[in-house]
Formats: structure tokens, sequence, C-alpha cells
């Protein structure tokens, strides 16, 4: 699933430096999106400047996936800017009469009644219905023709512990149950949100499913591997479009910040989608609040009302911006992706929104967890190792050494076992595939040092008595 990470470049900007007079000239936002490229190592990326008449500018840089350069054509995934998207489709069946956000969800969806926290459909919407966090990261970002349907996913949900109902908790679960809700009133989700919203857009290059992605020509996103962007992020969630695996070029997704901005737009009416950007949904740890699909906040020394949202799959990163003072929009759509460096890869569509606002871009700062997370795990597992070849040489171990190399040993263990048991295998290596094949190999190689080394200290000690 997309992780809940998105709202963290916003706090990294909130210090930027003091506003310009204007708007920058699109000469200057190519200039600071090639930089932040660079910074984070995307290989492509495409943006757009959206008014209500359409898009403003727009730019194209690097290569796919699959090596071919960017263009207007190029298609990526949207990870969680598929949320908003999908916020509307319900949206137009309540105001069809079809479906009451204030009704409980089990109205619809019955197993939901064993989910101990009685969430209505608002709930999902604005996530406060006691979804957690772990269990959105089990239902969601599975791909194959074996994966769990739909109503195996939700019975999931309905069976999990809730965490805190009323509090806003980022988890895709919500927006997976909310799409089982969607197809139960409407009969099909992808042919609702196709009729509903996409087609009425004109978001008519948009895409759900593998199916549709291949036909697309959606190249491997890149996931990072010790510092080096690998395009083997290929995997499309069939069951995950309302939640994240929604995708499509630039237009497309330009189409829908663009109806934002209308006063008369095709899908709803203004007035309903500016309510669905209110934040009603304290964000906790942040100044944001959360809306039906929408994260509303301020771009701090500008003091300049945004709402937005980003996403990610493993190898991609997505996120609209909107401006309404300004009645302007950022679009931006980029091929790789890393949880750990989501401050940084997500950084470019405030830089830009600022730039849009008459400020300057500001920087995210330096990026030192994803290396140290990286590395560190990678010299701990390269010092085990080394531990392990030792210890199966030592004939007559000090009791003092084995003590040493017995800490960390079992430290790495027990942080393997914490991966394994408390995040999950699947998600670690999903979203941390570096981190975790390290994290993993130094539990393993702890496990291997510290038995190795018990074991010489025990037959020391009985070839002495």
């Amino acid at each position: 699933m997309p992780l809940p990470l998105t709202h963290l470049p916003l706090a990294l900007l909130l210090a930027s430096a003091p506003a310009d007079a204007a708007p920058a000239a699109p000469t200057r936002m190519d200039a600071y999106v090639r930089e932040r490229m660079e910074a984070t190592d995307t290989p492509g990326l495409a943006y757009a400047v959206v008014g209500p008449e359409g898009v403003g500018h727009r730019g194209f840089f690097g290569v796919d996936g699959d090596g071919a350069p960017v263009g207007e054509h190029t298609p990526f995934l949207w990870g969680s800017v598929a949320k908003p998207v999908t916020a509307t489709a319900a949206l137009v069946l309540a105001e069809d009469g079809r479906l009451d956000l204030d009704a409980p969800v089990e109205e619809y969806l019955p197993v939901l009644a064993e989910f101990d926290a009685d969430p209505t459909v608002r709930d999902l919407l604005t996530q406060t219905s006691g979804i957690t966090e772990a269990v959105g990261l089990a239902v969601s970002d599975l791909y194959g023709p074996d994966a769990a349907g739909l109503d195996a996913r939700v019975a999931v949900v309905a069976d999990s512990e809730p965490g805190t109902p009323g509090t806003h908790e980022y988890s895709s679960g919500n927006y997976l149950v909310l799409g089982a809700v969607v197809e139960e009133v409407a009969g099909d989700f992808d042919a609702h949100l196709r009729e509903a919203v996409l087609d009425p857009l004109g978001m008519d290059d948009a895409f759900v499913g593998a199916e549709e992605a291949g036909k697309a020509g959606l190249a491997p996103g890149h996931r990072t591997l010790w510092g080096v962007p690998v395009a083997n992020a290929d995997g499309v969630d069939d069951t995950g479009a309302s939640y994240g695996y929604l995708g499509g070029n630039l237009a497309a997704l330009s189409a829908f910040a663009r109806a934002q901005l209308a006063a008369d737009p095709p899908v709803l009416d203004a007035d309903a989608l500016a309510r669905a950007r209110n934040g009603t949904a304290p964000v906790p740890g942040s100044a944001q609040e959360y809306g039906m699909g929408w994260r509303e906040t301020a771009l701090a020394d500008l003091g300049e009302p945004v709402v937005f949202h980003g996403g990610a799959t493993p190898g991609y990163a997505a996120m609209v911006v909107l401006l309404p003072e300004h009645d302007r929009a950022v679009v931006v759509l980029q091929n790789a992706y890393h949880v750990l460096r989501d401050g940084q890869v997500q950084a470019v569509a405030f830089g830009l929104a600022r730039l849009v606002a008459g400020g300057a871009p500001g920087s995210p700062g330096a990026d030192p967890l994803y290396p140290a997370a990286v590395w560190g795990t990678t010299a701990v597992a390269a010092v085990l190792g080394a531990g392990a070849v030792a210890a199966a040489r030592t004939r007559r171990p000090r009791p003092r050494a084995t003590v040493l190399w017995a800490l960390p040993g079992l430290a790495a263990a027990g942080a393997a076992v914490w991966l394994v048991t408390d995040l999950g295998l699947r998600p670690a290596l999903t979203w941390l595939p570096g981190v975790s094949v390290a994290l993993l190999a130094a539990g393993v190689l702890g496990t291997v040092v510290t038995a190795a080394r018990l074991l010489a200290h025990r037959r020391a000690g009985s070839s002495r008595s």
C-alpha cells in the first residue's frame, strides 16, 4: 500500500526562504525540477501547472523504466492520489441518493458488523474509522492472479482489532473498504469510477488494473537498492484502484486537478468538491486536517493555504497540490520511490507550489535516514558475517568475547523478528527491500554467531573438565 508518509515533506518546508514578488517563470521551475531529480536519483518525471482553463505549463524529464524518454503519453502509477478520485466517485453516489455517508458501513457490507468500531461511510472517507495502518499493510499491494480478492480482503479488515475510532489514522484499508462499498452499491467499482469520474472529467488515459496498465505501456517503476534506482517494480494490484493502483499519464491527472478549480465542474459541483477538500479530521503530529480524500494545511511563511494529496507505490510517486487563492494546481508524477526518502522525493511538488505562489522553493534539507538505514544494517550484517566465520574457527573463546559478540547478535536477531512480526515480511520486502534484506541477513548471522560462540564456549568448558 502506498504508505502514509506523504505528509512529511510539508513539515520540512515550513521554514523555507521568504517569498518573492511574483510566480516563478517556467524556466525556473524546470531548473528546480532538474535539481530535485538529481538530488533524489529520480530517472523520470512529468509535471504540470494547471488552471481552470487547463494546463499552463508542463515539463517532461528523463526516462521510464524501459529507457524510453518520458513524454506526454508516458503512464505512471498514482499511488494514494487515487483516494480523492475514489472519494469523488463515492460522493457522486451520495449526490444521487444511492449512498448515505452517515450510514454504518455494515449496512452495505454486513461482514463489517464483526469490526468492533461501527464506522460510517464518512469515517472511511476521513480515515477515522478505527481501521489501522497495520491491517492496511496486510490487505494492500497484492499482485498476480493468485492474490486475494476484494471480499477476502474486506473480511481480513472486519476480523482485525480497531485502533482509535474517531481519530485519524491513515490506512489504505479505509479506501479498500470504501471501494467495496461503492462496488456493492454501483455493481462494479471500476465501471462506476470510469462512468462517474474518469470519463466526465476527460481522464481518458487513466487506467485501472494490470491489464489496462499493460495496454497503456506502463514500464516498471524504480526502487532504490543500496543507493541505486533499479527498475524492478512492476506489480499492479487488480483490487487496488480505490486506494492506490489507479494510474495514467500527466494529462489524465491534470484533468482531475483542473476540475477542482473549475467554477462549473463536469462532476458534482464546485461547492460539493470544496466540501470534500475541507479538512475536518486533525492529522496527529502535523498542522494538517484530513477531509474526504484530501489534506488541508498552509505553506508557512507565505501564509498560503493548500489542499493536497500525495501517493506512492513501490516504484512510483505522485502529488497534486491545489493553491485555491491562486486558482492553480501543481501535478507531479515520478517513476522512483523509497519510503525512507519520501520527504526528499515529494518535496519537488511543494517546491513548485511555492514557486507558483511567488515564493522560493526552499530545501528539504539533508537526507540522512535512508543511507544510515541501508548502509548501517548492511555494515552490521557484514560484521556479524565476519563474526560467524571467526566463531567457527575459535576453539577456546574468552567469556568476555562471547558476551561482546552475543549482544549485537541477539539485538540483530530481535530486530529481524520485529520486522517479520510487526511490519510483516511481505510489506517490508515490498517497501524497504534493501534495508529488509540487510536486516534479515543481520538477524540470521546474529543468531549464527551467538549460537556458534556459545557452543564453542561450552565445548571449551567440557574440554577443560
